[in-house]
């Protein structure tokens, strides 16, 4: 009798281990750092945490505020399980080249999501038209560390540029999130807000609103410039209209907006947070719905420069996604 119980037991612990979701637990808390509150990464990594936690059982997460320069070091040094960053800073990261000390080669692809497109906003009424007229000007380019900070100091330095000169100039540099850079512009206390996120982008669309702002783009020569600077950048047209008043194109730097994961979570958990995310994408667009809706599952590879975690590639696979 006792040798059947002894056989019962062992069985029911196989089933459960091969159970949807049970080997994803053995991994009991997912750490997720986003963006800066203000953003559009925070509220999206905010609501796919919620998902995580809520459908694959036995875990707990959690989501904090980042940027994709410090989330790379993050996630490589098992600060975080999953981080969101850009195609053209992993790719950086993976190799140690700048803004990087070393190369931060613990992290893998988990899946592109939506172009993040550098903006640069001022006041309707600014006289700067362009990043050249920014020589002696009040802005900010984000915190310290992120990777639109880092975008603002190549698009300067294609204007022969740089955030010291502009303070020489007697122009100042403020190194503050969304919320605090739109603040400032709103206030008049600064006249540039830059920042690279998603289309449109929530705290420009405030200031559209009060005090109204004009977007400032570059040309295309000082784009080929930028992109022999960074050339994991690309060019990218913010179409007419996207923003009220804005009736041109305006040409910036882009990239693409990703999401990587330690080389170290474990494959099936990585497998399970993939499918579960993508199995939730119309529960995701409600927070967010124009960011999923350029985030289509079939794109997930989109700009990556790195090594797909195989448990990501495990899923792509089976859906075609990847050969």
């Amino acid at each position: 009798m006792k040798k059947f119980w002894v056989m019962g037991l062992v069985s029911a612990l196989l089933l459960a281990l091969a159970a949807p979701g049970v080997m994803a637990a053995e991994q009991k808390f997912i750490r997720m750092f986003s963006g800066p509150e203000g953003g559009s990464w925070y509220p999206l990594g905010a609501a796919m945490m919620s998902v995580l936690e809520k459908k694959i059982p036995g875990i707990s997460t959690s989501n904090g505020p980042g940027g994709g320069v410090g989330n790379c070091k993050a996630v490589h040094a098992k600060r975080a399980d999953l981080g969101w960053t850009y195609t053209h800073t992993s790719y950086a990261a993976i190799q140690g080249l700048h803004p990087f000390d070393k190369k931060y080669d613990n992290i893998r692809h988990l899946m592109s999501l939506y172009p993040g497109v550098f903006q640069m906003a001022v006041p309707r009424n600014s006289d700067i038209k362009s990043p050249a007229d920014m020589a002696n000007k009040r802005i900010v380019p984000g915190v310290t560390g992120f990777t639109g900070t880092i975008i603002a100091e190549q698009v300067l330095q294609a204007y022969d540029l740089t955030f010291d000169k502009i303070k020489q100039n007697g122009g100042t540099v403020t190194f503050v999130g969304y919320a605090d850079s739109a603040a400032l512009l709103k206030d008049g206390h600064s006249d540039v807000y830059m920042a690279v996120t998603s289309l449109p982008q929530a705290t420009i669309l405030d200031l559209n609103f009060q005090p109204g702002i004009r977007l400032i783009g570059v040309d295309d020569a000082h784009m080929k410039k930028i992109l022999e600077i960074e050339p994991g950048l690309m060019p990218y047209t913010v179409p007419p209209n996207t923003y009220d008043g804005q009736t041109a194109p305006v040409l910036t730097p882009a990239t693409v907006t990703q999401i990587i994961v330690g080389k170290d979570v474990p494959d099936e958990m990585v497998y399970q947070i993939v499918k579960t995310l993508y199995d939730s994408w119309p529960e995701l667009a409600q927070v967010k719905k124009k960011d999923i809706e350029d985030s289509k599952p079939d794109q997930a590879l989109l700009g990556n420069r790195i090594e797909v975690h195989p448990g990501a590639l495990k899923y792509y696979k089976e859906k075609g996604y990847a050969k």
